[in-house]
């Protein structure tokens, strides 16, 4: 049985954080399952459980559902959207856990999910920040994790060069996408915030996200100053969660497209401004690939989406 090393004052071993923004079915779910793995966290393990939502101004009564259907749940109302770095910071500095877990509202964790990560984290000491497996609705598999962004594995990824099987035992991918990458427990540079299991200290040490960041990214860019504190960064298929990918940002197809190559493009500006060119360019060439295929396979949102950004990148000064 899990037993915590130090107690603090109010004894809550876990903040689980959930941002909310129009999605009222969606969050209703994730708290429902929420509730179960709480209950079982809290019959088996000493500490407790707090649970915060974070409504980013829904309009669809989003938070009067939380307010009315789970009391139990602490309830942050912001006048306006501040988006998920932000949104996720606010929560995070009235948390009162020993460990942080961003959950997003599209996804929903199973009855022993809480048990595992935080049995997980007390076993491997040297694990500051963990993710874990993320399927999809239809339990296919989902990538979840990756290494930080590079002058080399950038323009392998913007051109697919790093989606070869076989070379992802070699190269250092940003995103890997093959079964086998995610098949073992290994040291990663950066998991995504679907689920994201941070110890307090790493939040205290860094400040949380970067708030130039709105959506997109803002995992991979914490992930690096967490890495450069020392802290390290796990993911494990030992446990996992259904995530059902975009439904917290409105299942909108052309704004991760636009969102993911700004985020990186503004990483290389803080971390490599010499060469943030390197970024910009091979982002607009591998999206002109990609302008080609989706036209080709008729997938006109996509297309328009990798299209109008490009234009927007050789605009913008």
């Amino acid at each position: 049985m899990f037993r915590k090393k130090k107690k603090s004052k109010s004894e809550i071993t876990l903040s689980v954080v959930v941002l909310s923004f129009n999605t009222k079915n969606i969050t209703d779910k994730c708290l429902s399952c929420l509730k179960v793995a709480r209950k079982e966290f809290e019959r088996k393990f000493e500490g407790k459980i707090e649970v915060i939502v974070v409504d980013n101004a829904s309009s669809d009564n989003s938070a009067m559902m939380v307010k009315k259907k789970y009391p139990w749940v602490k309830l942050i109302s912001e006048k306006e959207n501040t988006g998920f770095a932000r949104g996720n910071n606010i929560a995070m500095k009235k948390a009162r856990g020993d460990y942080f877990l961003l959950l997003n509202s599209d996804a929903y964790v199973g009855k022993n999910t809480l048990v595992d990560a935080i049995s997980y984290m007390s076993k491997n000491e040297d694990c500051d920040v963990l993710g874990c497996k993320l399927v999809y609705e239809d339990g296919k598999f989902q990538p979840s994790s990756g290494f930080l962004p590079t002058v080399v594995n950038v323009p392998l990824w913007m051109f697919g060069i790093d989606k070869v099987p076989i070379l992802q035992g070699y190269l250092k991918p940003f995103h890997p996408n093959h079964r086998s990458f995610f098949a073992e427990e290994r040291k990663v540079g950066w998991i995504m915030g679907a689920f994201m299991l941070v110890k307090r200290e790493v939040f205290e040490e860094t400040g949380g996200f970067d708030e130039e960041y709105f959506m997109y990214t803002e995992e991979v860019e914490w992930c690096r100053r967490i890495s450069d504190l020392g802290f390290r960064v796990y993911f494990t298929p030992k446990f996992q969660v259904t995530h059902l990918l975009r439904a917290s940002g409105g299942f909108d197809v052309k704004k991760p497209i636009s969102k993911e190559g700004d985020g990186v493009i503004y990483y290389f500006q803080k971390h490599y401004p010499k060469y943030a060119w390197i970024a910009k360019y091979s982002i607009i060439f591998g999206y002109l690939l990609r302008v080609l295929a989706f036209a080709f396979l008729g997938n006109r949102g996509k297309f328009e989406g990798y299209r109008d950004y490009i234009f927007e990148l050789l605009w913008r000064k």
